[in-house]
């Protein structure tokens, strides 16, 4: 705290100073100030002009976190809004998911499940931690949650899951288990592993276990690594366990990590990786596509572990996109192969590689981002251009399908799903990376835009959300628009 009885000494401290500083400093604080009022238009999101939002189509006085896209002008060229209704509406809490059952409609937070029937509650299930496992299986819903008031130093690590079937229909708990170090819910199987606590690097320690989810019946186990879980995940609305299931494991501790691919419990191949990993075939693919460095390029490594062996058959460096502002680099847009295929920009080219052999099958002349593959075809977009970015490839000719425009960034996903071609911002640790939603239809490459940004996709549906942040709308579409 300063003692200076004079008033103001910084100003008589300015005015002592040489006049052209005095007129240099005052220059300086006017642009810092008028920088205020230019930064954000200049180098701020792009934000839609609410007011030039067609009337009728799409909600009034849509606020900034409510992703719509832009409007019609400012749309991909040859792109327009989409017309058609969606499948349902629903009004929804910040980060709610809904399904609508036979049962009824289904809604989920981070913290309570409950079933409405004709917009009347029916039952609620609450709990205060965060991250429970939850999943529709036949007429249970399974909700499980990790336990942290354990005495018991055995469970330091893995820890257990408090795990609790509910009767779909009224709430009713009809089993619960707290022996259960990790959980995944399938419609048909809950899968899940029990563990003694001991990490020292030997099979035997944990035993994973697939149970009926009507009232926990084993239908098969096998004894692994401590803390194993499944790799393969479902909606939360529930789908079938995969005949071959991918799951990791971590050895030693949370520092080691191994991935194994099961069937029906018996171990087809493990690999020891810190890497993803996808299956396909009698082929475990490893990728590692965190790159943060951009001055170097931006690659990512992809390696094929045939089932049963433990070094790669082959590997390949694929290329990823630098981000808008070259500070870093995007991960692969697709990283799930289709029919033995993984879609992968080599030397700057899209191409398509054969997951069991590591060979490019198919590669085009052309400079470009492949994006998505989808039976014979690959989506391919410019890195370069604005317009007419997007094409569609025939990879048995080689022949050029189709071209559109696309908005599509370094760090935005693709799937394809039926004659549907999806293009939106990925939901990362950091945030999307984009807000926009735009399907192609593969045959033709019609586009259209869709309101929102896309927050999940369930069988048979896309989800979408505008509206405020804390109070948004969902909207469901149909997965496959064509």
């Amino acid at each position: 705290m300063s003692t200076d009885p004079e008033p103001l000494p910084l100003w008589r401290e300015f005015r002592s100073w040489p006049r052209t500083l005095q007129l240099g400093l005052a220059a300086l604080a006017l642009a810092v100030f008028g920088a205020t009022f230019v930064i954000e238009p200049l180098y701020g999101s792009d934000f839609p002009d609410e007011s030039a939002w067609p009337e009728g189509e799409l909600p009034d006085g849509v606020p900034i976190d409510a992703a719509a896209p832009a409007p019609e002008a400012a749309l991909p060229a040859g792109v327009e809004l989409y017309d058609g209704d969606p499948l349902w509406t629903e009004a929804a809490e910040d980060g709610e998911q809904v399904a609508h059952l036979d049962a009824g409609t289904l809604r989920l937070t981070d913290s309570r499940l409950a079933l409405e029937v004709d917009g009347r509650p029916v039952w609620s299930h609450e709990w205060e931690e965060y991250g429970a496992e939850v999943g529709v299986a036949g007429g249970v819903v399974v909700v499980s949650l990790a336990m942290d008031d354990l005495d018991d130093e055995t469970y330091e690590w893995p820890g257990r899951q408090d795990t609790v079937a509910l009767d779909l229909a009224t709430g009713e708990e009809v089993w619960r288990d707290r022996d259960a170090s990790f959980v995944t819910v399938f419609s048909d199987a809950v899968v899940m592993t029990e563990c003694t606590g001991d990490q020292d690097d030997r099979i035997g320690d944990c035993t994973m276990y697939a149970r009926d989810p009507a009232n926990l019946d084993p239908l098969w186990s096998t004894p692994t690594y401590a803390s194993a879980r499944v790799l393969d995940s479902s909606p939360w609305t529930g789908e079938p366990a995969p005949e071959r299931l991918l799951v990791e494991s971590f050895p030693t501790g949370h520092d080691s990590r191994t991935v194994t691919a099961y069937r029906q419990g018996e171990s087809l191949g493990s690999v020891a990786t810190q890497a993803g990993a996808v299956l396909s075939g009698d082929t475990l693919v490893v990728y590692d596509d965190w790159d943060d460095n951009p001055a170097d390029g931006c690659t990512a490594t992809l390696a094929g572990h045939r089932l049963g062996e433990s070094d790669p058959a082959w590997t390949v460096e694929a290329m990823t996109r630098k981000t808008e502002d070259l500070t870093s680099c995007g991960g692969l847009p697709a990283v799930t192969p289709v029919g033995g295929r993984l879609p992968l920009t080599i030397d700057g080219r899209p191409a398509v590689v054969d997951t069991e052999t590591g060979a490019t099958v198919w590669q085009s002349e052309q400079e470009g981002q492949a994006v998505a593959i989808h039976e014979e075809s690959l989506a391919v977009v410019d890195w370069e251009s604005e317009e007419d970015n997007l094409t569609l490839y025939d990879t048995a000719t080689g022949a050029v399908l189709w071209s559109a425009s696309a908005a599509f960034g370094s760090g935005d996903r693709a799937t394809a799903v039926g004659s549907t071609l999806w293009l939106y911002g990925d939901a990362s640790m950091w945030g999307w990376t984009s807000y926009d939603l735009y399907a192609y239809d593969l045959a033709t490459g019609t586009a259209t835009a869709l309101p929102g940004t896309a927050a999940y996709f369930a069988p048979g549906e896309l989800v979408t959300t505008t509206g405020d942040h804390d109070a948004p709308t969902l909207n469901a579409w149909p997965s496959d628009l064509w």
